[in-house]
């Protein structure tokens, strides 16, 4: 007996050698554990086998570099603070140079190449910074010749801290527009006694009820000390949140802002800016509207005051818009490679209109508004007195973060297309710097001008250098000319804004190819212009923000997980339904999810698995309970049948097999006509699956609600004998994972690759089926040291290895 079973056992060893998906030697008592031994030919080939199947925390521990201690809260501070304020003369050297971009620009610079086209360049902006200073000035509620301060204060202090060499900085339509709205907020009786006195306000009120109809809001005209002393408040703290956030590296905070939500904010301010200018076109005296539904109140006056309409202001507007467009358009866009520089025709249209206004007395004869008293020299310096700052906190971090959008946005075009590095956090430290430095000289916050930095780059300029020649010759006209532009009409300013905002309305035209190429991206533009333009610009932007995070969540939520199957002929797993020339596997699912896996989509993530899948674990369970009992039933019925024959065969009679209708009924249920019975059948079928591959390559992070989602996944699927498999973890994933202790009992369930867990499952699946291999002899030999016990446990050892 014992020969016949050891004669067995050897040609059954002899058989699986001579395919060997495993090679176990053990000794011939089976006393000691057994060994896998390979050797020779079979070396190479095991050891392929092993590299197929290749486990997550087999590859992390054996490449992985080991995590960096992480910091207590002090000594991250500690940390942030050395690299801010470096000790060593080293570091102190390279944080003087990146501090100081200017100084590590002006060495390497080619005077005799670079100090002429820096010197064209400069003298091109600051011709255009002129009227544009004055027009934008006219936006922001203030004197034109602030607009000249900012031409010169700021500029000259991001010439020193800034690291874009063709932006040009000074006055632009979108700080000009915010800052009006924040000294507009002053007109509202209730608010300018904080500023002016009640004394004060009550006579302004009354002086304003005489002037404008008394259907009209009440608005009061605040001096102009008063508007300037609002304006550089608002400056400063702009200032100061900009070297705080530059200081603390936020340079990343724009990355919330997308594309289309710049695009559609920046046109529906130029809907405003528009709307702003209306009145000086027309030559209306309205009072200017603020708050929610600005749009619609500010045209609701328009049309009621329509017929008051000053008609030589008119014409004038017209004429100004006409030449200025034709200039702008047809001549300096059109032929702008055969020209050295733009004709400046904006300066040329104030210079004519400001001729005309004083000789024909436009202002006695024609009641034109005209620009009024310029002051001649610089400001006197002198500190923000930060009057009612509660009103703007609010605006104070919209500006900040606005201005600092569309600066940076220029200075990485400018950087890409001419080949140098830019550094937003250090930009973030020159806006600060000079927005703090200008609030001292009666400045608003200011920005780069698309328009002006074009101009710039296409004139010759090389470094910042070109914004000092630009500054000189500002300086020049606040120092001499200045006063002599007092006649210039308002009307000329307005049309030189109103022309400028063309290229913020051709955006409309870029709407069906953001539609084609996203409709997410169409919808973040449409929502938010809408927003701005109905409500109101603070309100615009801020819900542009929470619409565009609103849309990243649906977006995780709309994702569908995919049935993925292999592409032999590539080696790569897609999707079936996308993909020719896909094969599924036996018994194995495959399932691809290409989105986080957090709270939001959990559940639908679930949803999808069951649907790809075809099992429901819980329909699953019902089923196996109702098929363990009909199969009890249907058990006892047969085994007290069998009896029945038995006895007769042994009495020698004939059994009488009337049967109850119910014990009929539950062995014809199970006979295989019915559903139950195709049901079971499948269930006991090698293709019915056993196995499921999530691929989370697409999972760039997960919470802690999606490692639950994962563990009750697999538990769930584990109780209806369905295992469940992950690959292509990435290190995030992987921590949340260990964080939550799911690796601590499912890291044998991680694999590399989709290709490393498909080998591993078949490979288990043939070391089972080589395990379960029993003989009806070994049954009665394992009771006595049967050394195939031993070996058993050698293939479940061999298993638990892969």
């Amino acid at each position: 007996m014992m020969d016949q079973l050891g004669q067995e056992r050897n040609t059954t060893r002899s058989n699986m050698n001579q395919n060997p998906h495993f090679h176990v030697v053990l000794d011939l008592d089976g006393t000691t554990p057994p060994i896998t031994v390979v050797s020779g030919a079979e070396s190479e080939y095991y050891d392929a086998i092993k590299n197929r199947c290749k486990k997550t925390v087999d590859f992390r521990n054996d490449y992985r570099r080991p995590d960096d201690p992480s910091l207590s809260l002090p000594a991250a501070c500690k940390k942030q603070m050395n690299s801010v304020c470096p000790c060593d003369k080293n570091s102190q050297k390279k944080f003087l140079t990146k501090r100081f971009p200017i100084w590590r620009i002006m060495r390497k610079y080619k005077w005799r190449d670079d100090l002429p086209n820096d010197i064209i360049s400069g003298l091109t902006v600051g011709i255009m910074q002129l009227p544009q200073g004055m027009a934008y000035s006219l936006l922001a509620e203030l004197p034109p010749v602030v607009g000249l301060y900012m031409a010169f204060f700021p500029v000259l202090i991001y010439f020193i801290f800034g690291t874009s060499k063709h932006i040009s900085m000074g006055t632009v339509a979108l700080c000009s527009l915010l800052t009006g709205s924040v000294i507009s907020r002053f007109y509202n009786p209730e608010l300018a006694k904080s500023v002016l006195g009640q004394n004060v306000t009550n006579a302004l009120v009354q002086e304003a009820n005489s002037t404008f109809d008394p259907v009209d809001p009440i608005e009061i005209e605040l001096p102009n000390h008063v508007k300037i002393a609002i304006a550089s408040s608002l400056c400063l703290l702009v200032g100061l949140v900009q070297l705080v956030m530059g200081v603390f590296r936020m340079g990343f905070i724009t990355t919330y802002m997308s594309d289309p939500m710049i695009g559609g904010f920046t046109t529906g301010a130029a809907v405003h800016v528009g709307t702003s200018q209306v009145k000086y076109v027309f030559g209306l005296h309205i009072p200017r509207s603020d708050g929610l539904f600005q749009i619609i109140k500010t045209y609701a006056l328009i049309v009621h005051h329509i017929a008051e309409t000053n008609y030589p202001t008119l014409i004038m507007s017209v004429i100004c818009m006409t030449i200025i467009y034709i200039v702008k358009v047809q001549i300096n866009m059109r032929f702008k490679a055969k020209m050295k520089f733009p004709v400046p025709i904006e300066l040329f249209v104030v210079v004519a209109g400001t001729m005309l206004s004083y000789f024909l007395k436009f202002s006695e004869k024609y009641k034109m508004t005209i620009v009024g008293e310029i002051p001649a020299g610089l400001p006197q310096p002198s500190i923000p007195s930060l009057p009612s700052t509660s009103v703007y906190t609010a605006d104070v971090f919209i500006i900040a973060i606005v201005a600092f959008s569309q600066c940076v946005g220029l200075a990485a075009l400018m950087a890409k297309k001419h080949g140098y590095s830019y550094d937003a956090n250090q930009e973030l430290i020159a806006y600060g710097a000079g927005n703090i430095f200008g609030s001292f000289f009666s400045c608003y916050p200011y920005a780069a001008s698309v328009s002006r930095s074009s101009v710039q780059e296409s004139a010759g300029g090389r470094t910042q250098l070109a914004s000092v020649f630009s500054a000189i010759l500002v300086l020049i006209v606040i120092v001499s000319i200045g006063p002599l532009f007092q006649s210039l009409p308002n009307c000329v300013l307005a049309s030189i804004i109103m022309v400028a905002l063309r290229s913020l309305f051709l955006q409309f035209l870029e709407l069906p190819k953001i539609f084609r190429t996203s409709s997410y991206d169409f919808f973040i533009w449409i929502v938010t212009f809408l927003s701005v333009v109905i409500l109101h610009v603070d309100y615009g932007i801020l819900l542009g923000i929470l619409f565009s995070f609103f849309t990243v969540v649906i977006r995780s939520q709309r994702t569908k997980a995919e049935n993925l199957q292999k592409i032999n002929a590539v080696h790569l797993y897609e999707n079936s339904s996308q993909y020719r020339q896909t094969e599924s596997l036996s018994g194995i699912k495959v399932i691809g999810y290409s989105s986080p896996l957090y709270y939001a989509n959990g559940s639908l993530f679930v949803k999808q698995v069951y649907t790809l899948s075809g099992v429901i674990p819980e329909k699953r369970k019902k089923l196996m309970k109702r098929m363990q009992k009909a199969h009890k039933k249907t058990a006892g019925v047969q085994n007290s049948t069998m009896q029945l024959v038995t006895e007769s065969n042994e009495m020698g009679s004939t059994p009488s097999l009337n049967f109850s209708s119910d014990a009929y009924d539950q062995v014809s249920k199970w006979n295989g006509t019915s559903k139950q019975a195709n049901i079971l059948t499948a269930l006991g079928d090698g293709n019915q699956l056993q196995h499921i591959i999530l691929d989370l390559s697409g999972v760039i992070f997960i919470d802690s609600v999606g490692a639950k989602i994962l563990r009750q996944l697999v538990e769930d699927y584990d109780a209806v004998e369905i295992k469940v498999w992950l690959c292509n973890v990435n290190d995030e994933v992987w921590r949340v994972l260990e964080q939550t202790k799911f690796l601590k009992t499912y890291t044998d369930r991680l694999y590399l690759t989709v290709d490393d867990a498909v080998h591993a499952i078949h490979i288990k699946t043939q070391i089972k089926q080589a395990a379960d291999l029993k003989y009806p002899q070994r049954m009665m030999y394992r009771e006595n040291n049967n050394p195939d016990a031993a070996e058993d446990e050698a293939l479940l050892t061999l298993e638990s290895s892969l």
